[in-house]
């Protein structure tokens, strides 16, 4: 048996299961898309605990702009599960207005 000043003087290497040095490429940085899609699926996950334990929930409204530019709207609503896509926020009000009378 080594003592502790020997130990800590020994190399580390066999520390390290060789074989095991081909599975480090799986640990290269996650692309952009993977990391989008983890961002999406956890963002699901917890709406879908909120969702259910909070009640009624209320419909998602948010803008992105395209390429060139423009606003893009787009909604969501978790109780029928529909979502649409508008250019203009009178488009929204109007397909929000829908949800509620049907």
């Amino acid at each position: 048996m080594l003592s502790p000043s020997e130990s800590l003087n020994q190399p580390c290497l066999d520390l390290i299961d060789i074989d095991s040095l081909d599975s480090l490429d799986s640990l290269e940085r996650p692309t952009p898309t993977t990391r989008l899609q983890k961002m999406r699926a956890l963002g699901q996950r917890i709406e879908a605990v909120l969702n259910r334990f909070g009640g009624a929930p209320e419909p998602r409204v948010w803008q992105t702009g395209d390429r060139a530019g423009n606003i893009v709207w787009h909604v969501y609503d978790p109780t029928s599960n529909r979502s649409a896509t508008f250019a203009s926020e009178a488009e929204v009000r109007i397909w929000l207005e829908e949800r509620y009378r049907q």
